[in-house]
């Protein structure tokens, strides 16, 4: 095989390859974005969207209009051909209805099959309308709010509401206007037949609306038990090494299963439900066509209309009473994708676009706190109060204070993260709620406590998932002191990496998420606990890692509670009940508190007396 022929299967090659695709679609999503800022109105994102779609659904709409027309055709074909063909006996003009019939018939199934793909594009014309900014309203809300399943549900809603308006549900809006048509043809056929129709369709809806009375609360219900059951899978599943070790499967299980039996008992009492409504409409439908050709036959006894009609009749009433058929039985799926797309909707509103395009400067990132009060969500009490604060550039500061202090929710404010609930907070100058992801991917380097490394490679992960060149990805783990760690893997930087990136030890994942936060040489970084889960190995390439960073001149603030780090900063800060307590140089401070491990890394001796926070 010649070289020109060989296949390419080179991880060089392979990696070019995905960043081809992924330029690809970055410059979609770039177009995609700018299009969304141009086109969406920020106050109703959700209603804007379907706007966007409005001309697909209007097309849909007339080809509903046309199929709906030609059907008409069935039945004036059979009137035709016992009023016309078989009194006559003649078979030309039997040939020239069949293929009319045929013609009309073949031009409906097309007319059919381009609603439904009609229907599909604009599903996928929303979807790409709102996707993405959906997936942006996660990761805003997440942060504001904390992580929960019920964030990442709104992708799960968008897609409910997409499949049916491209499914068969969104065909009943299109037909159900049809409806008066084909029992306006029944009562010109006959007034008695038209008020047949007519009462099978009021009562057909009557029921729809009755079914979905009693189902709805067990639905409702059965719902939400499995909503609690499968977050309470997902924790127990993320948490099973302490429950293995500690024997606490069957207390977990018990207490799982009040809600996975809630989920079947309301289930089981919805279908119950269902299936009787179910029986008792396709009694209904049996009784009213049966009706229909008695009625129908009684009529023609006394020569009030034509024998064909009865067959045309019970044709149209068939089609008439469709769309309610498929309501009665398909009403729940309708209503939670209604409900469905009022959840995107008010997600969407709780995170508005941010549309301020600050251009923040390169080198002084300065960080400036006035008056910053934060209260979680759900608290009752502030987990910061009225912190006053002012870091320099090219400031080192650690923070310091015992658990619950604030810490965590001080460098979450720090970097954008969150937005505090009283007082301003700006960094660079600029106000967190402006920074853009563009900007803070150049500024700004975040290790939280828990890393949070993301299904792909080391590399990937490393470079955030930008199309970074092998080069800035190297001196990024090179500067974080973690090189030879990865290389000491079989696939180096190709190592595939697991959700959270199980299948790494602890000290492994903090130091590769501190690579990540030091990738594109930040000026701002901020380090939660970096030193939690390292070794002594760990604790030297941290602090080889810092004295770069100082030597460039960048601004670090260092969260930590063991004090191996501080011994690198000029400045500690104590937080105390989300208040600050202590702030100076880092000797002064460590002579204010009474400790002795921080009096033990302090360079200069005691000389005067401990004073306690």
């Amino acid at each position: 095989m010649t070289d020109a022929a060989r296949p390419v299967t080179t991880p060089s090659d392979i990696r070019a390859a995905q960043d081809r695709a992924t330029e690809a679609t970055a410059h979609v999503i770039a177009l995609d974005s700018a299009q969304r800022s141009a086109e969406l109105d920020h106050g109703d994102e959700f209603a804007s969207a379907l706007r966007q779609c409005k001309r697909l659904i209007w097309t849909a709409a007339a080809f509903s209009g046309g199929v709906n027309l030609l059907f008409l055709a069935s039945p004036i074909y059979l009137t035709e051909v016992y009023n016309r063909v078989i009194p006559s006996g003649s078979i030309p003009t039997l040939v020239s209805l069949s293929i009319g019939l045929l013609l009309a018939l073949a031009t409906m199934a097309v007319f059919d099959a381009v609603r439904g793909r009609i229907l599909i594009r604009a599903a996928a014309r929303l979807d790409r309308i709102l996707a993405h900014r959906a997936f942006q309203a996660i990761i805003e809300l997440s942060a504001r709010n904390g992580a929960t399943s019920s964030n990442a549900n709104m992708l799960r809603d968008l897609d409910q509401f997409r499949s049916v308006l491209a499914g068969p549900g969104a065909q009943f809006f299109f037909d159900v206007p049809w409806m008066p048509l084909f029992l306006i043809v029944l009562f010109l056929i006959n007034p008695v037949l038209g008020a047949v129709g007519l009462f099978g369709a009021v009562t057909l809806l009557a029921m729809a609306v009755f079914n979905n009375r009693v189902t709805r609360d067990s639905a409702e219900s059965a719902q939400e038990a499995a909503t609690r059951s499968y977050r309470f899978t997902d924790a127990v599943a993320r948490y099973a090494g302490p429950v293995r070790a500690m024997g606490m499967e069957d207390a977990l299980s018990v207490h799982w299963h009040v809600d996975r039996d809630t989920m079947m008992r309301r289930q089981a009492e919805g279908s119950d439900r269902g299936a009787d409504m179910a029986s008792a409409i396709k009694f209904l439908r049996l009784v009213l066509q049966s009706a229909m050709i008695g009625i129908g036959g009684y009529l023609v006894v006394q020569g009030s209309m034509l024998p064909a009609s009865i067959f045309a009749a019970n044709v149209l009433l068939g089609r008439a009473l469709a769309p309610l058929e498929i309501a009665v039985t398909g009403w729940r799926a309708i209503g939670n994708a209604v409900s469905a797309g009022r959840r995107v909707q008010k997600s969407l509103s709780q995170a508005p676009q941010r549309e301020t395009k600050v251009e923040l400067p390169a080198r002084d990132v300065a960080i400036h706190l006035e008056k910053v009060s934060y209260v979680p969500p759900g608290a009752k009490q502030p987990a910061l109060r009225s912190v006053d604060l002012d870091i320099a550039a090219g400031e080192i500061v650690g923070i310091v204070g015992p658990s619950g202090a604030g810490k965590t929710t001080l460098a979450r404010l720090l970097v954008a993260v969150t937005s505090p609930t009283q007082g301003r907070c700006t960094i660079g100058g600029v106000e967190g709620r402006h920074w853009t992801p563009e900007n803070l991917a150049k500024t700004v380097g975040y290790l939280p406590q828990t890393v949070g490394l993301f299904p792909g490679t080391i590399r990937e992960n490393i470079a955030r998932f930008t199309r970074a060149s092998d080069e800035e990805v190297v001196e990024a783990a090179t500067r974080a002191n973690v090189h030879d760690m990865i290389m000491a893997f079989p696939d180096g930087y190709e190592t595939k990496v697991d959700e959270g990136g199980s299948g790494l030890s602890g000290g492994q994942r903090q130091r590769i998420g501190l690579a990540r936060a030091m990738f594109g040489s930040p000026r701002l970084l901020v380090l939660d606990e970096p030193n939690a889960h390292l070794d002594a190995d760990g604790e030297e390439a941290l602090a080889a890692a810092l004295a770069t960073l100082k030597a460039e001149g960048s601004t670090i603030v260092l969260i930590a509670h063991r004090l191996n780090p501080i011994a690198h900063v000029d400045r500690v800060i104590v937080l105390c009940k989300g208040e600050l307590q202590l702030d100076g140089p880092r000797t002064h401070v460590f002579r204010k508190v009474k400790t002795e491990l921080i009096r033990s890394v302090a360079r200069e001796p005691v000389s005067q007396p401990v004073e306690a926070v």
